[in-house]
């Protein structure tokens, strides 16, 4: 019975031993859970967003961007020495956002398109004011810039009463509509 517990004792010292030397692998850190799915189509990356956070990237797509997916880190992950360019798609189910990023990490142009998405307040007011009694039936917002700065960026709505459909165009800058069609 001696014999039998000094062996035990033997036995769980060679266990701790080998639990104390654990090998871990190799760690990246950059990338934030909220952009979990990545698909390479040629030379373009697509990221595809989580339904719960679908209205963050609606807001501001540029800086949802620049929160939550870490280029450099995305770079150095990979990197093949040869492309000087990368294309960056961010997807939701209101759109999608294209990025370009040189090899350093800095966006080059960007480009988006929403539909159907929550106008900012002052537009909201400036709408319902100039067009009481019609309904907006749906919209798209449009941004377009260059180096990491929207220059130009626009609603296109369509509005109805009844058979009469009129369609707006509003740049976000001055706010002011312009009937483009009506029927």
């Amino acid at each position: 019975m001696k014999i039998f517990f000094v062996s035990l004792v033997i036995l769980m010292w060679a266990e701790i031993g080998n639990a104390q030397f654990t090998e871990l692998k190799e760690a990246r850190v950059g990338f934030d859970p909220v952009l979990p799915e990545v698909t390479v189509d040629g030379e373009k990356y697509i990221f595809k967003i989580r339904e719960k956070y679908g209205r963050e990237f609606e807001k501001d797509p540029v800086e949802f961007l620049d929160r939550y997916c870490k280029i450099e880190a995305f770079i150095d992950l990979v990197e093949d020495g040869k492309t000087l360019e990368y294309q960056v798609e961010v997807r939701s189910n209101k759109g999608k956002m294209r990025a370009k990023y040189c090899k350093e990490g800095n966006l080059l142009t960007v480009s988006y398109k929403l539909k159907n998405v929550l106008l900012p307040p002052h537009l909201q007011e400036e709408v319902y004011r100039n067009y009481k009694g019609w309904n907006m039936t749906r919209n798209i917002h449009v941004a377009k810039g260059r180096d990491g700065n929207v220059q130009q960026e626009y609603f296109k709505i369509r509005l109805e009463k009844g058979d009469e459909v009129q369609n707006l165009k509003i740049q976000v800058t001055d706010g002011k509509p312009i009937e483009v069609a009506s029927k």
